[in-house]
């Protein structure tokens, strides 16, 4: 692709859409983009934002085509529980698995069937007991050195005094950790950090002037509730949802041919550093999650599949030499790539053995580029996939909306615009898809995704 200059995204034809049509609408290849008064935060997916979340459309497709009130269904790379909310609304059994301690918590909090009027009376008592900021700070991470930098006293000692507040209420460990994800959700916002980038980023010459912290959560805490409310009224009887903490996409911990579907959106290449992106709630959750200090947290930034700097290094996987070229990334960033596909590889071959034969696996991946080139990451994943028994049935992309970047990276790093949904199913093909193109967008020239 080098040397091909990239078109604006705006040229790409896209048909607009409500919600994804049935499978059998859909051409391979197909290109959509949801219209944009179609809702992506009802009931919990709201709660809280985590980086590069994908829409619940998705999933929601997925369970709807694939799926049936008595599926076991598996996220292998559950983020903040988009997967889980959905499927809890139509019953079975929902798996998520995830090395990230802060998503697990996220998740936990999205789908627990916690009793919104216990929250509402709560909030009240919470209301009642939380009148002043801590008179001493205390960084909430000890080893965080200048923690000003993120919060000014002000806000700093209303948003401790709020914590303590939560953790000293007498209530279960189901409404305190809905409690504190609602008190987590609006960290970013009552911080110095800018509320648009994905990065904990405060600005030296934007300087952002944070609003009250007793105004903000109450807010929050009232949207979270009328969510919870509405999950709660429409959740499935018969559905289940299971967070395990012991397990990862490539060590699931499920039986072989034990789960009907997957759904997931992975880390992408080359992207997202979840922990680094939401540094700020790991500072005064971390302790509360089994990340003590500054330490714990560097070291969990290396445990994710896509890590820039991964614990474990690896080679590309022979199977992709040749088709796969990582020369137009910069050298520090080869090694994690090559890591990356063959975390991908031993996935791949996980997922296919707990999945029964003929289950379909729904895998939506974005084509990581810069202005100088792009990998074609659907391609090398598909690839993988067939090696380990997961077929390409069908195909679609579709437009991202919301991409939280206010301050362009000028192509030093990968920005994706066009997420693709593969469609795997395992067992033999049932017939030759045709290869996916092969879209080179960008925005255009000083575009601000809100």
């Amino acid at each position: 692709m080098t040397g091909r200059r990239p078109a604006a995204i705006d040229t790409v034809r896209f048909d607009e859409v409500e919600a994804f049509p049935p499978l059998a609408d859909i051409e391979h290849g197909q290109l959509f983009a949801l219209s944009l008064s179609t809702s992506t935060t009802g009931f919990t997916h709201g709660l809280h934002r985590f980086a590069a979340k994908f829409v619940p459309q998705v999933p929601a497709w997925a369970l709807d085509t694939f799926g049936s009130r008595t599926s076991v269904v598996l996220d292998p790379f559950l983020g903040s529980g988009t997967t889980l909310v959905e499927a809890v609304l139509r019953g079975g059994t929902s798996i998520g698995v995830d090395v990230d301690p802060l998503a697990r918590f996220i998740a936990r909090a999205k789908v627990t069937a916690v009793d919104h009027e216990r929250i509402t009376a709560l909030a009240g008592e919470l209301s009642a007991r939380w009148r002043a900021p801590s008179a001493t700070l205390e960084r909430p991470m000890p080893d965080v050195a200048r923690f000003g930098h993120w919060f000014g006293p002000a806000q700093w000692g209303w948003v401790q005094s709020l914590r303590d507040t939560i953790l000293a209420l007498d209530c279960s460990d189901d409404e305190r950790a809905f409690l504190l994800v609602v008190f987590s959700s609006t960290l970013r916002w009552v911080s110095n950090a800018d509320d648009q980038s994905q990065k904990t980023y405060v600005s030296g010459t934007l300087a952002k002037t944070a609003p009250a912290v007793p105004a903000t959560f109450d807010r929050f805490l009232r949207r979270a509730v009328d969510g919870l409310a509405d999950l709660n009224r429409k959740r499935h009887s018969e559905s289940v949802a299971v967070i395990p903490d012991d397990a990862d996409a490539t060590r699931l911990g499920l039986g072989p041919e034990t789960v009907d579907l997957a759904v997931t959106s992975p880390p992408y290449l080359d992207s997202v550093d979840y922990p680094y992106n939401m540094m700020l709630e790991y500072f005064w959750l971390g302790p509360l999650l089994g990340v003590p200090d500054r330490k714990s947290f560097n070291a969990l930034r290396r445990r994710p599949i896509g890590a820039k700097n991964p614990l474990d290094r690896f080679g590309l996987p022979p199977s992709l030499a040749g088709s796969v070229t990582l020369d137009a990334m910069p050298p520090a960033r080869r090694a994690a790539a090559a890591t990356y596909f063959t975390l991908m590889e031993h996935h791949f071959s996980e997922a296919a053995r707990v999945l029964r034969p003929g289950a379909r696996y729904a895998f939506v991946v974005g084509n990581s580029q810069t202005l100088v080139d792009m990998v074609p990451l659907h391609d090398a994943l598909i690839g993988l996939a067939a090696a380990a028994g997961l077929t390409l049935e069908r195909a679609f992309g579709y437009r991202i909306r919301r991409h939280y970047m206010k301050f362009p990276r000028n192509g030093r790093g990968g920005i994706i615009l066009i997420d693709w949904v593969l469609v795997f199913r395992k067992g033999p093909p049932a017939g030759t898809p045709g290869a996916l193109p092969r879209h080179w967008v960008t925005l255009a020239p000083g575009a601000v995704a809100h």
